[in-house]
């Protein structure tokens, strides 16, 4: 919903009663809930004893766009957490 719909549809009570709702119980964190679920599609592969914590998932700070060679080497890295046959 764009802004100006939001006003449009929801009056200001409304808008501090939601606000009120999520100071007392926020929405998850997403980069918390990607990380779960990331280290719970590598924890299915079978390989447990070298799954990554989910903190590991979670960038430190936000960085630059990534040419595509520093992808490539950053996805490299997660080799050895694949297990192999």
């Amino acid at each position: 919903m764009t802004v100006k719909r939001l006003l449009q549809e929801v009056d200001s009570k409304e808008i501090s009663e939601w606000y009120a709702y999520d100071q007392r119980w926020p929405l998850p964190d997403h980069w918390q809930q990607t990380a779960r679920i990331c280290r719970t599609v590598m924890a299915s592969s079978g390989n447990f004893k070298n799954v990554p914590r989910e903190d590991e998932f979670i960038p430190a700070v936000v960085k630059k766009t990534q040419s595509q060679e520093e992808m490539y080497a950053e996805l490299k890295k997660l080799d050895k957490y694949v297990k192999k046959e």
